[in-house]
């Protein structure tokens, strides 16, 4: 399974940096990590549009909050968690409707990942497909666990819930991912 990056580190001096506020710095930090961020929250809401502005939002709240960070090691998973609760958090809010208009979002270019970026999304675009099977909830579940490696107990405290009821629903969305897949191949 592919996976996002977050394991990149970064030398200390430039979190540093970023932790007083030098733009050069955040810079780095947002180009090291936007992909991987977007990953992450389009993977959990299943909208692109939606994780363009959660990771926008993300990447405020992780310069915003950089200075209470301990540990420069743990950048990548504490910059991970903070986009997961970020989302979670946003889905959970009741949702309001905005009129779009959708002559202009025809004319607007989407970025083309590179090669090599590609070649992994169509991996991951087909785990989405499958995953349209499942509920919001399942979906976000199996996502964390599949492709960003979290397991049922770092699952279980971020939906606080506990890790057995998270175990339970993993595996009956597998076993409904299965069925899904048995009768889109047949």
């Amino acid at each position: 399974m592919v996976s996002t990056n977050f394991a990149t580190q970064l030398d200390h001096s430039l979190i540093s940096a970023a932790k007083r506020g030098r733009s050069a710095a955040q810079r780095v930090i947002f180009e090291t990590y936007k992909t991987p961020v977007y990953r992450l929250i389009r993977g959990l809401t299943r909208d692109p549009e939606l994780a363009q502005d959660l990771s926008q939002d993300a990447f405020i709240q992780a310069f915003q909050k950089l200075p209470q960070l301990q540990d420069h090691n743990a950048l990548g998973s504490w910059l991970k968690q903070l986009s997961v609760n970020l989302t979670l958090a946003h889905l959970r809010k009741p949702q309001r409707l905005v009129a779009v208009d959708s002559a202009a979002l025809e004319h607007e270019e989407s970025p083309q990942p590179s090669q090599a970026a590609a070649e992994r999304l169509s991996e991951l675009d087909d785990l989405e497909k499958y995953l349209e099977l499942l509920q919001p909830e399942e979906q976000q579940i199996v996502w964390l666990y599949l492709v960003e490696d979290f397991n049922h107990n770092e699952i279980a405290e971020l939906y606080q819930i506990p890790a057995a009821t998270i175990r339970q629903r993993y595996h009956r969305a597998l076993k409904k991912l299965q069925q899904g897949v048995l009768k889109y191949v047949e």
